[in-house]
């Protein structure tokens, strides 16, 4: 079966790099293509037996998809329903930080010359927000590398269609909160075994450990609060087109509680999602495992 990929987002976000990496990999590549072209291109690409993969980029740089990009992925995803639609997108700070290293312009400056450079690349994030519901992955690069990104790229090739990709993170806030994390809860209330004799050179993934924490019915109620919250959101986040979400749990250490309130929630995930892939990672453990049932 063809592959055919549809790269839009923001400036600077990524697109051209991942264009390249694709191109390295064997796509028919495309940049900057008018979006008046593109159900043509499509239907070529169709009918090409030479062609078996091909990635396309249409972004702001075109006058034409600003003022009809929601009318043209509409009628892509009804015409060619195989045709995946990539977004790319970064924080504020980090556009700003890559547009300031390369000194090129931003194209919404065409459209508004006299705003400032943060201005521009509000005016474009704010642009493809009224685009999400119409892609079928968001690539955030925001903490990707170039070799992070082609690894991503990889990954996501690999799997075919999204599948959302859910980590649950334990850490301890001594060293610092996970960058990459998109929710973060606090469980340095509950009671801590660092405290008691036997327990404190063991972490949460000791049997001991785990039976004292859950011992605690605050401890109880904080994992069935944090988990309805998780339950509720992880669909809305697949609607926006997330592949990848992380939820982090910190106590003081990333030894004990974080660590047995992460494997809780994972394990009872990988039960009631089987849909998604769920992960359970111990930062300070340096321990990752894909979660059985998921």
């Amino acid at each position: 079966m063809k592959r055919t990929l549809i790269l839009t987002g923001e400036s600077g976000a990524g697109k051209s790099s991942a264009l390249k990496y694709l191109e390295d990999l064997g796509f028919y590549c495309i940049d900057n293509i008018p979006p008046d072209l593109i159900p043509s291109f499509l239907s070529l690409i169709e009918s090409n037996p030479e062609v078996e993969k091909s990635a396309l980029v249409v972004d702001v740089r075109n006058p034409a998809f600003r003022t009809s990009a929601p009318e043209m992925l509409k009628k892509i995803k009804e015409a060619f329903p195989e045709a995946e639609i990539w977004h790319f997108t970064a924080s504020k700070e980090t556009l700003l930080k890559r547009f300031k290293e390369t000194r090129r312009p931003h194209p919404f400056q065409r459209y508004f010359p006299g705003r400032s450079l943060e201005e521009l690349i509000e005016n474009e994030q704010a642009f493809y927000e009224g685009l999400r519901g119409l892609v079928d992955r968001v690539i955030d690069t925001t903490n990707l590398t170039p070799h992070d990104l082609k690894r991503s790229i990889r990954l996501i090739l690999s799997v075919g269609k999204p599948q959302l990709q859910v980590t649950i993170m334990s850490f301890g806030f001594k060293y610092g909160v996970p960058s990459g994390a998109d929710n973060v809860f606090d469980v340095r209330f509950l009671p801590n075994p660092h405290f008691v004799p036997g327990l404190k050179l063991k972490t949460g993934l000791d049997r001991d450990v785990r039976d004292y924490v859950l011992s605690f019915p605050e401890t109880l109620e904080t994992i069935e609060r944090i988990y309805s919250f998780i339950s509720h959101t992880l669909p809305l986040y697949e609607k926006e087109g997330k592949a990848y979400i992380t939820y982090a749990v910190g106590c003081t250490g990333g030894q004990h509680r974080s660590v047995v309130v992460a494997e809780e929630i994972a394990e009872r995930l990988s039960r009631e999602f089987s849909d998604y892939s769920i992960f359970v990672e111990h930062r300070e453990q340096n321990v990752r495992r894909k979660v059985k049932g998921s």
